[in-house]
């Protein structure tokens, strides 16, 4: 979405960085440059970074709320994954899931300077991301490449890029985002990222929650929902049902294509075309809808863990319509799970 940037006397900007103790000697900080930041260190024995979430950032929500920060940038202990955190028009602290993170750092990347990177600019795509990036994209004349998801399968693929010469930028539903293979460089790289980013909405007199808000209105809203449905004795025999006889009328949806990446194989339904799904085998199914709808079903952890991700989108006309079209998203995809849940979860004996 276009926006007409105000003046260059833009106010001064406030954020809280928060990082693991480990990196204090880095001078991450020094990064943000004129925007008042002072760094956050936590205990890297003492908090739990396994999920980035709002309750990673919860620490933060007083002083975000008293100071009235434009944004709070979180790291994990490795460094690798990152959130960002935002106070809403009420002024509630709220953070980005990894989608919503995802659309406004490939937004920017893509969109910001343009002239500086005439050959283009490449995004890699971890798969279970939302299709909204693959619009993002399209709408920036972006590269696209897409990638299984994790760290070690994002840093693989962006080197095999590098070779492109493009600047890069790699992301996934686990809140990695790299701009350099090396997690020290790349934290750098993203705070910068981020400042520009922070600066660039303030000329517009915007910020990270309008700025989402208009993402939703330019890509459609997109929804994303992850549920935990593992259990016990029983993922294996879940995961194969996906894999087998995928749900199609139960959910009163049209199925359109199965990338089964067990057996690293893609079938189009509508077409018959079928082939490699491109990027190896992987304990992961994906079912695309021609409502919009995508399920990924992931086997983790030796079989110990199986998740459910859902994306779906509705449209969004205006900021006075998105919050009932994101309770709208939010419900039709808890119908979606619901009747899963009859149909294929709950498989019994």
């Amino acid at each position: 979405m276009e926006h007409t940037e105000a003046s260059p006397e833009a106010r001064k900007i406030k954020g809280i960085l928060y990082l693991p103790a480990t990196a204090k000697g880095q001078k991450l900080e020094h990064l943000l440059g004129d925007i008042a930041a002072d760094p956050v260190y936590y205990d890297t024995e003492k908090i739990d970074d396994e999920n980035l979430n709002f309750k990673f950032l919860l620490p933060l929500a007083n002083d975000a709320r008293e100071q009235e920060i434009d944004f709070a940038l979180g790291f994990d202990k490795s460094l690798k994954r990152v959130i960002i955190g935002y106070l809403n028009q009420e002024g509630k602290f709220l953070v980005l899931n990894a989608h919503q993170q995802a659309a406004m750092l490939v937004d920017h990347f893509l969109s910001h300077n343009p002239s500086e990177s005439e050959a283009g600019r490449m995004v890699i795509k971890g798969t279970i991301l939302s299709q909204q990036i693959d619009k993002i994209i399209t709408r920036n004349e972006g590269v696209y490449r897409e990638s299984h998801v994790g760290y070690e399968a994002l840093r693989e693929a962006f080197e095999k890029e590098q070779v492109s010469g493009l600047p890069i930028l790699a992301c996934d539903d686990r809140n990695h985002v790299l701009l350099s293979a090396d997690p020290t460089e790349n934290a750098g790289k993203i705070i910068t990222l981020i400042r520009e980013l922070v600066e660039r909405l303030t000329r517009r007199e915007s910020g990270i929650y309008m700025h989402h808000v208009d993402l939703q209105l330019t890509y459609k809203l997109f929804g994303e929902k992850t549920f935990n449905i593992s259990s016990e004795g029983q993922n294996k025999k879940i995961f194969d049902r996906f894999r087998t006889k995928p749900p199609s009328d139960s959910i009163n949806e049209e199925l359109v294509s199965i990338s089964d990446f067990k057996k690293d194989v893609f079938q189009n339904k509508l077409t018959g075309r079928k082939g490699q799904t491109e990027l190896g085998p992987a304990e992961l199914v994906q079912l695309e809808f021609s409502s919009g709808l995508k399920i990924s079903v992931e086997l983790t952890d030796g079989g110990s863990k199986l998740f459910l991700h859902l994306s779906d989108f509705i449209d969004c006309y205006n900021r006075n319509a998105f919050p009932d079209a994101r309770k709208n998203i939010h419900d039709r995809l808890l119908k979606v799970v619901v009747s899963l849940g009859k149909v294929v979860i709950n498989l019994g004996n």
